[in-house]
């Protein structure tokens, strides 16, 4: 029986500071800024963030360690279909941007279920608020789950630990930092992802031999079709 691999000194300094930047990130908007007073400050982080945050914070919401963990054995085994979904969520994204948005600034709220309370009554509301709740409950325990059950394989850590770990420090700076702690902390792990991603890539096609190679076996291996 193989022996179990465990991280380097490296991996786990990596590891180490990813845990902690988001926390010192928390503690930064607490104790500094508008200091989350008002739920204004809080919950919409007083509407004046920056694109530049906003738009990570979007990008790695849809990018999350599941996906990031899930989707290159995905394409491996059955292809390159998913990578519809990219366009038609791209296509969704900017349609959303040019006919419901403009009905919500219009309308003065900052959610859509003020909207549904607003159109549809406060019953409607509750009901797909609801429902929302039970959908992120899921969601966010398996998106949760994924990295843990990674780590779990290369340390001596056990999987109960690791998930209170992380959850606590996702808790933490939630909780302190409000809204804008959370896009800080999404954009600086939206470009440890995206770096680890180039590297990564860059490495890959270094070792079979540059893009053609990599192409050519994919191509053998029935691995680039989008619509079979």
């Amino acid at each position: 029986m193989s022996s179990k691999q465990h991280l380097g000194f490296a991996d786990t300094a990596v590891i180490g500071v990813s845990l902690i930047i988001p926390a010192l990130i928390g503690l930064k908007f607490r104790f500094s800024g508008g200091r989350q007073r008002t739920t204004n400050e809080y919950f919409l982080a007083g509407k004046d963030a920056s694109m530049f945050p906003v738009i990570m914070s979007l990008s790695v919401t849809i990018l999350s360690a599941s996906a990031m963990l899930g989707l290159p054995s995905e394409i491996y085994k059955f292809g390159c279909q998913f990578l519809l979904v990219g366009f038609s969520t791209g296509i969704g994204m900017l349609l959303s941007s040019r006919i419901f948005l403009p009905v919500y600034f219009e309308c003065k709220v900052s959610s859509i279920y003020e909207y549904l309370e607003m159109r549809f009554g406060k019953y409607t509301k509750y009901t797909v608020s609801g429902m929302f709740i039970i959908q992120m409950v899921l969601y966010t325990s398996s998106v949760l789950l994924g990295p843990v059950l990674a780590l779990t394989a290369v340390t001596d850590f056990s999987i109960e630990m690791m998930i209170i770990s992380s959850g606590a420090v996702c808790t933490f700076y939630c909780f302190l930092g409000g809204i804008k702690a959370v896009l800080w902390t999404d954009a600086f792990q939206g470009v440890l992802m995206f770096v680890c991603l180039i590297i990564i890539y860059s490495v890959g096609l270094q070792e079979i031999g540059g893009f053609t190679e990599m192409y050519k076996r994919a191509s053998t291996g029935d691995r680039i079709q989008f619509f079979e």
